[in-house]
């Protein structure tokens, strides 16, 4: 299990991409839009009334990478999803993603959906179009990890990147990580205002102009970038939460970041 270098709690394990295993490559293209060092406010903050929506979270899993530990994952999930009065339903087949199957639930976990989410080789289009009508209908979304590690060739970022905030391409990183808190909001209220990660970080090539950042990490060595790690937005009536934190079991079991990060992530996404 990978761990934090704290000047404090203990932190946890993120990510890979695509890309080959190796070091990130140089360059690669600059993230865009996010608002960063100011109150989770704007868009991000917009609706005070939570929508009246089944009490049953649909956990999808389908991906193009296998992460081992998804399974532990949803199992973690689905008990957590249960003290706070939630059913849970896993399912890893996209079929799932139209308008009648998606009322059944009152949000949507995309729980490590690596690279195309919807399909070996399909380009996601109606289900991401359905997914949209479930969250602007105040449906909530959260992704982890990989949710976001997806579509990295598409230009423009593809529609479904722009609905869960943003894309991790262009590279990734592994080692020690300058990080630091970059938004008021329940998701970091409780985290250290800096820290050093020691793990695996996404670069995000691509973060939506209206979500919020929330955490920023700087890779340490030859190429410093500073990246977006987890973010929120709003779409319509609903809330989309992201944390490329969280690929591995271990990390949603850790004593600081689940409790003071996922957590609240995810209850901000169900209007909790």
């Amino acid at each position: 299990m990978q761990r934090l270098l704290l000047a404090g709690p203990l932190f946890f394990a993120a990510c890979s991409s695509q890309s080959s295993g190796g070091p990130a490559p140089a360059g690669g293209t600059p993230q865009t839009g996010g608002s960063s060092g100011e109150a989770a406010g704007g868009s991000a903050g917009s609706g005070t009334t939570a929508p009246d929506l089944p009490k049953n979270i649909l956990l999808y899993t389908f991906s193009t990478l296998e992460i081992p530990s998804v399974p532990d994952q949803v199992q973690l999930l689905t008990s957590t999803l249960q003290g706070l009065g939630f059913a849970a339903e896993a399912s890893a087949d996209p079929a799932i993603f139209n308008d009648d199957d998606l009322a059944r639930f009152g949000a949507v976990g995309m729980i490590n959906t690596c690279f195309e989410p919807f399909g070996a080789g399909q380009p996601g289009t109606e289900e991401t179009a359905a997914l949209e009508r479930f969250v602007e209908s105040g449906g909530g979304l959260f992704g982890t990890h990989c949710a976001a590690v997806t579509y990295q060739s598409a230009t423009p970022p593809a529609a479904y990147n722009g609905l869960i905030g943003g894309r991790g391409g262009g590279g990734f990183f592994e080692g020690q990580s300058s990080c630091r808190t970059v938004a008021d909001h329940p998701t970091t209220a409780a985290l250290p205002s800096a820290f050093d990660y020691v793990g695996n970080l996404d670069n995000a090539d691509f973060v939506a102009e209206d979500s919020t950042v929330l955490v920023k990490c700087q890779w340490s060595g030859d190429d410093p970038r500073d990246v977006a790690v987890s973010w929120l937005r709003t779409e319509g009536l609903g809330r989309v939460f992201y944390t490329n934190f969280a690929k591995t079991d271990q990390d949603l079991n850790d004593t600081v970041l689940w409790p003071a990060h996922i957590l609240p992530g995810l209850k901000w996404a169900l209007w909790l």
